[in-house]
């Protein structure tokens, strides 16, 4: 798909720059839970730290796929996507980028077993961001 390269650069960088993003997993019964969780966007891909004692983990455990959406509802990121946990050196890496954020180290985050998840996005939409009349497909 080819992406206009200023609307990608600013999706980068909101991406980059907001707090929170909502996950949505799906639970074995096919009910989706949904919350909002912190994350680190970098490489094309989303991460987030969550324990293996909570809901989106053990969702996540039996299936991978995933939604996730950034809080405003004017301007529109949407992304499709596959989550697995990440290896000890992308952890180790992330855990800098996490801290630098949100001044968090979850790996002596003594309050839940953390596991950090990558999710690597499929679907991409953007609407609301001035580029509507390009569509909303961006990946």
């Amino acid at each position: 798909m080819r992406r206009n390269p200023a609307r990608w650069r600013a999706i980068e960088a909101r991406l980059g720059r907001e707090a929170t993003i909502w996950l949505a997993t799906v639970r074995a019964d096919g009910r989706p839970h949904l919350a909002p969780v912190w994350y680190v966007w970098l490489d094309g891909k989303v991460y987030l730290a969550t324990g293996t004692e909570t809901q989106k983990f053990t969702n996540l455990r039996a299936n991978q796929q995933v939604a996730l959406a950034l809080p405003d509802t004017t301007s529109v990121i949407v992304i499709e996507g596959e989550a697995h946990a990440a290896d000890r050196n992308t952890t180790n890496n992330l855990a800098e980028y996490f801290f630098h954020k949100y001044e968090w180290d979850f790996r002596y985050d003594d309050t839940a077993d953390w596991r950090l998840i990558e999710i690597t996005p499929r679907k991409i939409l953007a609407w609301g961001d001035g580029y509507d009349e390009e569509g909303t497909r961006v990946l």
